[in-house]
């Protein structure tokens, strides 16, 4: 089996607790309070390798009110391990010559026990190739990504 755009449905959540995993990283206040999702929550898995990956949330703009940034906080699920990733990203980004849809940087990687550094990158191209521009929410066939190799560890 391989990676899969994915809508979180009873089963799944039953067998991987997406809410509270989610909370435990969420300023989402509707997510707290009702402990469920307000809508339909989407995720990149693959149930065979036992590993998924969810935004959690999107981190706020400090210059406009209510406005969010592209950098965000993301689950990978590995094996029965929660790595918490945060990623930013540029849109239409030309490396090398090549133009680029998505160029995905890493910033953080916290709580890592199980997976070394290139391994998660090699999983988060996999993972993110099938996310494409939006996963469920955008569709685009011919998306191209990029993830850049080094981890830019900013302060958060």
């Amino acid at each position: 089996m391989a990676f899969k755009n994915a809508i979180i449905d009873d089963r799944l959540d039953k067998k991987y607790s997406f809410v509270d995993i989610c909370i435990r990283y969420s300023n989402d206040w509707y997510l707290r309070q009702y402990r469920k999702f307000p809508f339909e929550e989407r995720i990149v898995i693959d149930e065979e390798l036992d590993c998924w990956f969810m935004n959690c949330m999107y981190f706020d703009d400090p210059e406009l009110d209510y406005a969010k940034l592209d950098k965000s906080l993301w689950v990978l699920y590995y094996k029965g391990e929660v790595i918490k990733i945060i990623l930013d990203r540029d849109f239409r980004i030309k490396i090398n010559g090549t133009l680029y849809d998505i160029v995905w940087k890493i910033l953080s990687i916290k709580n890592n026990k199980i997976l070394n550094e290139k391994e998660i990158i090699e999983l988060l191209r996999d993972i993110l190739k099938v996310y494409g521009v939006n996963g469920f929410w955008t569709e685009k066939e011919e998306c191209t990504i990029y993830v850049r190799e080094e981890i830019l560890e900013e302060l958060l």
